[in-house]
């Protein structure tokens, strides 16, 4: 019974915790370091918003998530019809017809280029229309250099060397 409990504790329940099915339409936006919060007080509405990754990469997906609650009791707002749109002040995406059911959704956008971006959001739920800004940064990015590190210039010795060799072998079988 001993190591029944002891595989339980440290075999079973972590093995079935990784095996569940991860939704980002079911889950809070959790200890991030980008969220950005928008309060409606007289509507007693809050949207928390955040980002994965933290530092967004050009031309990779970016997960933007939204949270939206209740302002005084922290509870979810359900069954709402929401449109997202990304902008930096040239270019425009929409992503329309988001159904939320519990409050909590997210869309996977690609940025195209460096700076600051803005993240539009409009939620219709019942007979209210709510808007809500957002921003999101995108560091620049440099190109990598192939002779950065001193791994890449062993490589780039040793295919030196082996194009030498086989020029030399080359020309003594002339």
């Amino acid at each position: 019974m001993k190591y029944f409990n002891t595989f339980i504790i440290f075999i079973l329940i972590p093995v079935t915790t990784l095996c569940l099915p991860i939704h980002s339409v079911y889950s809070h936006i959790i200890d991030s370091n980008n969220s950005q919060l928008w309060k409606k007080p007289e509507d007693n509405l809050a949207i928390q918003f955040a980002y994965k990754p933290e530092k967004p990469i050009i031309d990779s997906f970016t997960t933007l998530q939204f949270s939206v609650t209740n302002l005084q009791s922290g509870q979810h707002i359900g069954d709402s019809l929401a449109q997202v749109t990304v902008t930096n002040g040239q270019r425009l995406f929409k992503f329309q017809n988001i159904i939320t059911q519990n409050g909590d959704f997210s869309v996977d956008y690609i940025f195209p280029d460096d700076g600051t971006h803005q993240v539009l959001l409009r939620l219709d739920n019942n007979d209210s229309i709510w808007i809500a800004s957002f921003e999101v940064f995108v560091p620049h990015q440099t190109p990598p250099n192939i002779l950065d590190n001193q791994s890449n210039i062993i490589i780039a010795i040793g295919i030196l060397i082996a194009v030498a060799v086989i020029t030399i072998i080359m020309l003594k079988k002339r």
